[in-house]
């Protein structure tokens, strides 16, 4: 993801690198200063770190279903946003071929809670619980996906660990305090808010910066590593390396008692919108 576009302001930073030594020590520092850091040696003892290749997966689960998708979030002409693109079926061994052919069809991303739903013994593999963080305000995802795999300028409202098994990621990362001029768009869904700025037709480039805005951090995640993202942070993300990853939202008490009487009404809202619309392979989007 190149950052060459014409733009003003500072030079992006990179966050601070730091061994994962204690959990006290994890969390003095992230309540101290709300800022991005970059855990180092933080997967010792994870079975996933050991695990977790593409011919594990295409061995071990070869014939399990997936949905692989290809879509973007898009400006729709009578406002709002949307996701466009396809969706389709593919056997864990037919995705992995395809993505390691490096020709013919572009391979999409494996990308959602789908796999953890199908082999909740994948969960095992990790150790966040190792954070104490309580399991019940809790979401993961899991993500394997080609070079060039890219994902547009949004924010998640929750904290967020993004742990890299294989592979590395390029990240972008905008401050909360930024939100004014990166323009947030709302989603059928009220957890993440996307950039007006990043949407296609006309943006969601990976090699250009939204809105030419110079981000405030600009980095690689190797494998091995965890980034720690707290709430509230932009970020858009390119995969450099054939990668696979997962990550750990979580929400605590006192977040969801500050934040509860404004997302609830949009909880709300989203459920009935759901009802109301088709979903295929359960992703909203238009096939395009």
């Amino acid at each position: 993801m190149s950052t060459a576009t014409a733009h003003k302001g500072a030079e992006p930073l990179v966050p601070e690198r730091m061994p994962l030594d204690n959990r006290r020590a994890f969390y003095e520092r992230i309540e101290a200063n709300n800022k991005p850091v970059i855990l180092t040696d933080a997967m010792k003892g994870w079975p996933a770190a050991e695990r977790w290749t593409f011919d594990y997966f295409a061995t071990k689960y070869r014939d399990v279903s997936v949905p692989v998708e290809w879509l973007q979030y898009n400006a729709k002409d009578t406002g709002g946003v949307e996701r466009v693109g396809r969706v389709r079926k593919m056997s864990m061994q037919e995705y992995v071929d395809t993505l390691k052919a490096k020709g013919g069809e572009t391979p999409g991303y494996l990308i959602g809670n789908d796999l953890f739903r199908t082999l909740p013994e994948l969960h095992k593999d990790v150790r966040f619980d190792d954070y104490a963080v309580q399991r019940k305000l809790t979401e993961q995802l899991f993500f394997m996906g080609p070079r060039g795999t890219f994902t547009q300028l949004h924010l998640d409202r929750a904290h967020n660990l993004h742990a890299v098994m294989v592979g590395r990621k390029q990240w972008q990362l905008y401050s909360p305090k930024r939100d004014a001029e990166l323009s947030p768009a709302m989603l059928s869904h009220p957890w993440s808010v996307v950039s007006a700025h990043d949407l296609t037709p006309h943006g969601g480039k990976a090699d250009q910066l939204p809105g030419g805005l110079v981000p405030d951090y600009d980095f690689v995640l190797e494998a091995g590593e965890i980034l720690y993202l707290p709430y509230g942070w932009w970020h858009r993300v390119y995969t450099v390396e054939d990668a696979i990853a997962t990550n750990y939202w979580w929400w605590t008490w006192s977040m969801l008692a500050r934040l509860g009487p404004k997302l609830i009404p949009s909880i709300a809202l989203s459920a009935v919108g759901r009802i109301r619309k088709q979903q295929k392979l359960g992703r909203e989007y238009r096939e395009q």
